[in-house]
């Protein structure tokens, strides 16, 4: 009889054992699920404004006729990237940040080149996505959303320097290269987070990433619209692109 009492009592204890260790793994993993909640939480994540100054070199209201004229811009150097605006098509040669740099070049294309323009501005309202981010994740998020201004923010300082003399053409093609790194990077490290198959609308978010990277890599192995394009048009109207885009996205 004592032998069967041992005999219960072990086996309680390792009954009870076993139910002391569940509960230990049921608090260990709630305290865990605590703690990434904790570190999460939903908010809206958004990047910054924006507010350009668009230089105008002519400007129809049929398309096809602005489309016809922005060659002759782009083989002098200008952008020639048609922009709707005020139910007119634009040739737009460059797009500025501070409307006083657009208003010097308006004035120097006036008196070198006696060709009227105008200035005309566009405001890109901030990019936003709703979820729960880690910190890490909110990074990449904002970022992959200014996706489109890291690249013109880098184009037209490539542009502005090959323009003065500050770079050589190849320079300048070496410095873009490294801009379609740093855009490639990007969509790299969103895409690793959120994957194609992911919902809208972070799906959106790097499908829009996605055709920045086209844009960047047509930039990166210089394909021009035509032979008799400049290479700074080339980089003007790539930019101009790639802006024209993101203001697309934003109406979505």
């Amino acid at each position: 009889m004592t032998k069967n009492w041992f005999k219960s009592k072990k086996t309680f204890i390792l009954i009870f054992l076993s139910l002391l260790l569940v509960a230990c793994l049921i608090v260990a993993n709630y305290i865990s699920l605590y703690i990434i909640k904790a570190d999460t939480k939903t908010e809206i994540v958004s990047n910054s404004e924006l507010t350009l100054y668009m230089l105008s070199l002519s400007k129809s209201k049929v398309e096809n006729e602005a489309k016809a004229i922005a060659p002759d811009f782009q083989e002098i150097g200008a952008g020639g990237y048609i922009w709707k605006h005020d139910d007119y098509y634009h040739v737009v040669s460059s797009a500025y940040i501070n409307k006083n740099d657009a208003e010097l070049v308006k004035n120097s294309i006036k008196i070198n080149q006696n060709l009227d323009s105008e200035i005309f501005s566009v405001k890109f309202k901030p990019a936003s996505v709703s979820g729960s981010f880690t910190g890490e994740e909110k990074k990449v998020v904002i970022k992959t959303l200014s996706i489109a201004q890291i690249l013109y923010s880098s184009i037209y300082d490539i542009s502005v320097s090959l323009d003065t003399g500050v770079y050589n053409e190849l320079s300048a093609k070496l410095a873009v290269n490294s801009t379609a790194n740093e855009i490639s990077t990007t969509y790299a490290n969103y895409n690793t987070l959120y994957p194609s198959q992911v919902t809208s609308p972070l799906q959106q978010i790097g499908q829009f990433a996605k055709s920045i990277v086209k844009i960047s890599g047509e930039l990166a192995s210089d394909t021009r619209n035509s032979t008799a394009q400049t290479y700074s048009s080339h980089l003007k109207y790539k930019y101009l692109e790639a802006l024209s885009l993101y203001y697309e996205f934003l109406q979505t």
